[in-house]
């Protein structure tokens, strides 16, 4: 079963004016999300290979600085936030040749910290999965299901997608296991976030 990954980059931040996307991730705080290789790295590039390493393709929601060559897709509406921006891309032309049996992976590009082997896994369920409950991010589904979801009614919050597909949980378990440091559900809101380095700190999304 082939699986794509979609990185939303769209929108702009109103907490973190100076451009979250293009800054670097200090040494100290990829080494609390576990994921060390991220020092030094820009936060949209480190999502990106995040999601490349998971998936074969990954198509890019948005038109983010990324430091390789991407598939990007223009977010059409950056100001009504990314569940719209998703539905566009689902209703739209870019996906129409790929099966409804496709497997999709979609991940914020400020939420660069979740490990690879752990989105792999997402990928490869054969349900609607997310790391925990409550959290709409990372989410792994269909690509039939997706378009189902939207379809039937208007999404205004990622939080609605994922009740709409009815997306379980992964058994904590293995997420204990696979992500012991809590990276997959750590992003990076505001300035804070990103220099943040208390290891008790708690992760928001």
């Amino acid at each position: 079963m082939s699986a794509i990954g979609i990185l939303l980059a769209g929108g702009a931040s109103s907490r973190f004016p100076a451009g979250k996307l293009e800054a670097h991730i200090p040494a100290a705080l990829a080494e609390l999300r576990g994921r060390p290789e991220l020092a030094g790295v820009a936060v949209a590039d480190a999502a990106y290979e995040t999601l490349a390493a998971a998936v074969g393709r990954v198509i890019v929601l948005g038109e983010p600085k990324l430091s390789a060559p991407a598939e990007c897709v223009a977010d059409q509406r950056p100001g009504e936030g990314p569940a719209v921006s998703l539905r566009d891309l689902l209703t739209g032309s870019h996906l129409a040749v790929l099966s409804d049996e496709t497997r999709v992976l979609i991940l914020a590009a400020d939420a660069p910290f979740a490990p690879p082997l752990l989105l792999g896994l997402m990928a490869a369920a054969q349900s609607s999965v997310v790391i925990a409950a409550g959290e709409p991010l990372p989410i792994a589904t269909s690509l039939g299901a997706l378009r189902v979801a939207v379809a039937l009614a208007p999404l205004p919050r990622l939080r609605d997608l994922a009740a709409a597909l009815s997306a379980v949980p992964l058994d904590p378990r293995i997420v204990a296991r696979l992500d012991p440091l809590g990276g997959a559900l750590a992003d990076i809101d505001t300035a804070e976030d990103l220099a943040a380095s208390a290891p008790d700190e708690r992760a928001s999304v």
